[in-house]
């Protein structure tokens, strides 16, 4: 905090100095939707007598709690989740945020892996926007639509605002503007437009790029280290996630992101196998002569129990062995 002593003047008529911080945050509760992006976890410790765990996710943040015990990953240190929750909470009765991981015990009681707690007040409060971070573009469609309540234009705004700084000028086109006394062009920011159609507005565009040079958080993964109380300073493992929190007054945030993890397709690999050619004669037939019995054998890395071969051609004088053979494969 700060604190100011000024001088009351002698003539009541004058009006007081001016206030240090002219835009402070409203010192009331906020409601808030929460969403919880779980990635995956690395390096684990083994809760289970063959040196792994079967991992699940716990959440709690207030009175709210959820558990996705049935979905628990089996015989692994490196889970990959994929997993978004939403969740609803007063800011700051409900602030704190804490994600647990459990290993599942059929019998037994399930036992922790680990767990990290997540401030969300001091998020909601940063002046550096981090409680949604910036994205690279602005995109108002696709797999990387614009998630937060408020355009890039609206964000600008607000944060000239907040820091009190000259306001911006950005062309009607959205191609060039002025801030913090520097001229900016969009074409110094996308040397080259993505093909996929799905960029807004330049004018937008333009303002999310301003934003990106003001030292706000960007969009990015945290890896938050996990810990037990009852080991306490001892590193149980990492979880890859983030959290974005949307204040309710603002309106509707922007659709979630999709992390669910791709699911592998059966795919069918055909070889076919029409002849050789100088093959080494590593054999001697009964007239002295060089001869090889050839045929082609073929497997797939990390399936080599799945050895294919073809069949033999007998007694090659010249190296030349002639096939018409397909080696099938099957994998994900």
């Amino acid at each position: 905090g700060l604190f100011r002593i000024y001088p009351l003047p002698e003539d009541p008529r004058i009006l007081p100095p001016p206030r240090q911080f002219q835009e402070l945050p409203a010192n009331v509760s906020q409601d808030c939707l929460v969403r919880v992006y779980i990635i995956r976890a690395f390096n684990l410790q083994p809760k289970d007598v063959n040196g792994l765990c079967d991992p699940y996710i716990k959440i709690k943040l207030g009175k709210e709690r959820m558990a996705d015990r049935e979905e628990y990953i089996p015989n692994t240190l490196d889970p990959v989740f994929g997993r978004t929750y939403e969740l609803t909470c007063t800011i700051p009765l409900e602030k704190d945020l804490k994600i647990s991981l459990f290993d599942f015990d059929l019998f037994s009681p399930d036992d922790i892996v680990g767990d990290t707690t997540i401030d969300l007040e001091n998020r909601l409060m940063s002046h550096y926007g981090a409680n949604c971070g910036l994205p690279q573009t602005y995109c108002v469609a696709g797999p990387t639509q614009w998630r937060d309540q408020l355009l890039p234009s609206e964000l600008l705004e607000n944060h000239i605002q907040a820091k009190n700084l000259p306001q911006t000028e950005i062309s009607e086109d959205g191609s060039k503007a002025v801030f913090m006394g520097r001229t900016y062009l969009l074409s110094d920011f996308e040397t080259k437009v993505p093909s996929h159609g799905f960029l807004g507005p330049a004018k937008e565009r333009m303002a999310l790029h301003l934003l990106r040079t003001c030292g706000l958080v960007s969009e990015h993964i945290e890896t938050r280290t996990l810990y037990d109380s009852a080991l306490p300073g001892i590193d149980q493992g990492k979880l890859q996630m983030w959290v974005d929190v949307f204040p309710l007054y603002l309106g509707d945030p922007g659709p979630p992101f999709d992390i669910t993890p791709r699911k592998p397709r059966k795919y069918e690999l055909r070889c076919i196998i029409w002849n050789t050619k100088d093959v080494d004669l590593e054999d001697t037939n009964i007239f002295g002569d060089k001869m090889s019995d050839i045929y082609v054998k073929g497997w797939l890395d990390g399936q080599e129990e799945d050895k294919q071969r073809t069949d033999v051609h007998y007694r090659s004088l010249a190296g030349e062995g002639n096939f018409n053979w397909r080696f099938i494969f099957t994998l994900d």
